[in-house]
Formats: C-alpha cells, sequence, structure tokens
C-alpha cells in the first residue's frame, strides 16, 4: 500500500480503471503520523477543491477516516472507475491508497 504525500495542490492517485474492484484513501491516524491533522477531500473524474462549503468533493478524510469506491469489497466491482483526485487543506498529509484491479481468470488446462 503505497504512502502519498497530499498538499493543497490536486493529486491524482487513482487513473480510470474499467476493471477497477476496489479503491481506498486512508488518511494516517495522527497517533501514526503527528502531522495529518488536515482534511483530505476525494473526488471521481476531476479535483476537488479542499473547502467543506464546496460541494465539489465526493467524500472527506480526517485523521484515519478511509473512503473510496467498493471499499468493503460487496459488490463484484466497484461501482466508480473514473480517475480519483485527492487535495488536502494542509500541506503534507499522509495518505495510504490501494487498488485492486479485477483480473481475467486464466484457462484451466485439462
Amino acid at each position: 500500500m503505497p504512502r502519498l504525500s497530499i498538499g493543497t495542490t490536486p493529486r491524482m492517485v487513482g487513473w480510470r480503471n474499467t476493471r477497477r474492484f476496489l479503491i481506498s484513501a486512508q488518511l494516517v491516524p495522527t497517533s501514526i503520523i503527528a502531522g495529518n491533522t488536515g482534511l483530505v477531500f476525494g473526488k471521481f473524474g476531476s479535483a476537488p477543491i479542499a473547502n467543506t462549503g464546496s460541494n465539489t468533493w465526493d467524500f472527506v478524510l480526517n485523521a484515519g477516516a478511509s473512503d473510496g469506491s467498493n471499499i468493503n469489497g460487496e459488490l463484484s466491482e466497484a461501482p466508480n472507475k473514473e480517475a480519483l483526485y485527492l487535495i488536502a487543506d494542509t500541506a503534507d498529509q499522509i495518505v495510504n491508497v490501494i487498488e485492486e484491479t479485477i483480473r481475467e481468470e486464466e484457462p484451466q488446462k485439462g
């Protein structure tokens, strides 16, 4: 799981993926990284604005929180396949990002 530094400029953390099974972003808790005191805003398909009053984001993360598309793996595929962008209201917020892709099964040799 890659750790990424998210700042006050939007960053694409996941490309558009038509075979996406899941994608999740978690703002690392302050008990692990003390400087993670800001908010991280996520949006599929375009860059959000780092402001709780805007309607440009799909989700907001505070320390320890996670969100994304099909993060519990309950569906056969993620409903959102667009690129995922993150931006923070405070510089250098550390986020874990996980993405899994649906793989075609190999034909069994008989």
